[in-house]
C-alpha cells in the first residue's frame, strides 16, 4: 500500500527509523544499541549485565536467563569482553534478528511498482520521503506551491490581483513568524485537506485565484483541485483579518 500510494502521489510515509531504512536499502549500519530495545524490562536486565564486576554480571545473566534463552544469547562468561559480546548478541537479535522475516515481507511489498529497487539505487533521494523528519512547512514552500492565475496584464483586475498577491506573500511570511494565530499547516489544510505536501506534489498544480465579487470577504478553496481563492481587499490589515478569521472559523476545510 505504501508503494502504491507513493507512486500515485500520496503523502510521505515519514515514519521509518534510520535503521529500518538502511536495512531495506541494504546499506551498512552501526550495531544496534540498548536504547533501540523497546521492551523496557529486557532493557533493564541487559543494563544490569553490563555491571562492572564480573560476578555481578554473571548473577544478572542468571536472572535474565529466560529472556536471554529466547534471544539465543544465554551463556557463561569468563571475561568482560565475553560479557559485552553476550549483551550485543542479545541486542542485535532483538532489534534485527527476530524481525528479519517481517522485514523480508515488508521489502516484498515495497517492491511493488519498482519502489524498493529505486530506493536502493537512490537511497539519499528517497530517504526524505520515508524517514521521520521534523521539517517544518515554510512560507517559501507555499509560495512555490501555489501558482497565481492573473487577469490580462495592465487591466484593472490585474492591478488589484498583483496587490493582493503581494499581500499573500507577506501574509505567509508573517504566519511563519507567528504574527497570527494560525499556522502554515492550517492554511494548507484549508486549501487542500492535507497538512503536508505529498511526495510527488499535488496534481493538478495548486493555484491561486481572486474573488472580485463584492460581499465575499473571506478566503475560499476547492480542495479537490487545491485551488485557493483570495478575497480582494484594499489594505493588508483588512486582508489578513479576513484571511485569519476565515481559516480559523471555517466549519470544514475549504469553506469560510
Amino acid at each position: 500500500m505504501i508503494a502504491v500510494a507513493l507512486v500515485h502521489g500520496g503523502l510521505f510515509p515519514s515514519f521509518f527509523s534510520e535503521r529500518l531504512y538502511q536495512n531495506l536499502c541494504s546499506l551498512p549500519s552501526s550495531l544496534p544499541t540498548l536504547e533501540e530495545i523497546t521492551d523496557l524490562d529486557l532493557q533493564c536486565k541487559l543494563k544490569k549485565i553490563e555491571a562492572e564486576d564480573l560476578m555481578a554480571a554473571r548473577d544478572a545473566i542468571m536472572q535474565a536467563a529466560d529472556s536471554l534463552s529466547l534471544l539465543g544469547s544465554l551463556g557463561h562468561i569468563n571475561s568482560m569482553v565475553e560479557r559485552d559480546h553476550l549483551v550485543q548478541a542479545a541486542i542485535s537479535f532483538y532489534v534485527e534478528g527476530k524481525t528479519k522475516e517481517a522485514l523480508q515481507q515488508f521489502a516484498e511489498g515495497l517492491s511493488t511498482l519498482g519502489v524498493l529497487n529505486m530506493m536502493r539505487i537512490h537511497p539519499s533521494t528517497f530517504k526524505m520521503a520515508f524517514c521521520f523528519s521534523d521539517k517544518i512547512l515554510k512560507a517559501t514552500d507555499l509560495m512555490i506551491l501555489f501558482q497565481a492565475e492573473l487577469s490580462p496584464p495592465g487591466s484593472n483586475r490585474w492591478r488589484l490581483e498583483k496587490k493582493v498577491e503581494g499581500f499573500w506573500r507577506d501574509f505567509l511570511l508573517d504566519v511563519e513568524d507567528g504574527v497570527f494565530e494560525i499556522t502554515l499547516d492550517q492554511l494548507l489544510v484549508f486549501a487542500s485537506g492535507a497538512d503536508r505536501i505529498p511526495a510527488l506534489g499535488f496534481f493538478p498544480q495548486p493555484t491561486l485565484s481572486f474573488i472580485h465579487e463584492t460581499g465575499r470577504k473571506y478566503p475560499e478553496a476547492n480542495t479537490c483541485l487545491v485551488k485557493l481563492k483570495l478575497p480582494i481587499h484594499n489594505t493588508y490589515e483588512v486582508f489578513t483579518k479576513y484571511m485569519c478569521e476565515g481559516i480559523v472559523q471555517a466549519p470544514t476545510f475549504g469553506l469560510a
